[in-house]
This record gives structure tokens, sequence and C-alpha cells, in this order.
């Protein structure tokens, strides 16, 4: 019965996540076919909308917010309506390099001061020893530095529709990459929570 719950428990979670993605998609292909010029900025004010309304009904659900959804809500309200209200489409094309570069920052100045944002998240679920967090943050923190540039690239050389379906489809299979990539480490010097 409790693995169930956990199952429905994730399930939610990741809906909650790829939910707004994915409408933000679907939302970008509908526009862009009767305004190529706007479709961009209506797609990213619909996608904000949706991230506002996922925030509050993860409050409502679970009557707290992670620090990291609440952030990136934030910065995806923040761009989303800069660019719609300055009608420049790059600021929305930069919010993942923003958030990218926020998370790297974050996870790696950390590591050196002690405070390991990556294991008062992860904590619960993997033990490792504290060098070894500070080494996987900074793992993750180039990892996003990573992320961050790729964004750049893929945002000034490629098309629109290209950006958003990265954007939608590439990011969440790559970082599901670098994830597996890393249980090696995790298994040789510490363990999973089961």
């Amino acid at each position: 019965m409790k693995s169930e719950e956990h199952t429905q428990s994730r399930s939610a979670n990741f809906w909650m996540d790829f939910g707004p993605l994915l409408v933000f998609f679907v939302s970008f292909q509908f526009f862009k076919k009767n305004n190529p010029d706007s479709a961009m900025l209506i797609a990213a004010g619909i996608f904000a909308s949706l991230a506002v309304i996922v925030l509050f009904i993860g409050w409502l659900r679970y009557k707290k917010v992670s620090k990291i959804l609440l952030l990136t809500t934030v910065i995806i309200v923040i761009t989303a309506t800069l660019a719609i209200w300055s009608g420049n489409k790059v600021i929305f094309f930069m919010k993942p390099t923003i958030i990218n570069v926020l998370f790297a920052v974050t996870l790696i100045i950390g590591s050196f001061l002690k405070k390991n944002p990556l294991k008062a998240i992860l904590g619960g679920t993997i033990i490792l020893p504290e060098s070894m967090w500070n080494k996987l943050s900074i793992r993750w923190g180039i990892f996003f530095i990573f992320m961050a540039i790729l964004n750049e690239y893929v945002w000034r050389t490629q098309t629109e529709s290209f950006w958003a379906s990265f954007k939608v489809f590439g990011v969440m299979p790559i970082t599901m990459v670098f994830m597996l990539t890393q249980l090696p480490f995790i298994q040789k010097n510490g363990k999973i929570r089961q």
C-alpha cells in the first residue's frame, strides 16, 4: 500500500514538473501556425501561468514547496513577463541559462562553504561521506554549467521550433543520462537507501 502511494506521488510530481513544459510545447506549436512571430511569447505566458498554478497546487497538497521549485517558478515568471512586456524573446530563451548558472554557482560554492545543498535535497535518499557529497555537488555544478552553455548554443544557432523541442524533449533525457553516469560513483563511495 505504501509502495503504491509512493508510486502515485512520484507520478504526480513528474506531471507537475513536466506538464507545464508539455503545455508550453503544444501551445507554441498551435500558435505558430497563425502567429509565428508572437507564438513563443504567447506560449511563454501560458507556461508562466501554469508554473504558478502548479506551485499553488503543490503548496495546497503538501503545505510546503521546495526552494528549488519556488526559485525556478519566480525566474520563469520574471523572464516570461519581461519577454512579453518588451516583446524580446531572447529574455525567455535565456531562462534555462540563468537557472542552470544559479544551480551551478549554488552547488559549487555551497560545497566549499560546507553547506551542501545537494545533501540537503538528496540526503534522505543517498548516504555518502561529506567529502563525497562535495565531489558529487561539484560534478552536478559542472553539469549545470554545461547545460547553460548548451542552451546558449541551441537558442543562438537553431530555430525557435528546435529550441522549443530541445527544451521539452532534450533537457530531461540528457539530465537522466547524467544521473545514470553518477550511480557508479554513489555506489562506490556510499549507498542508495531502499
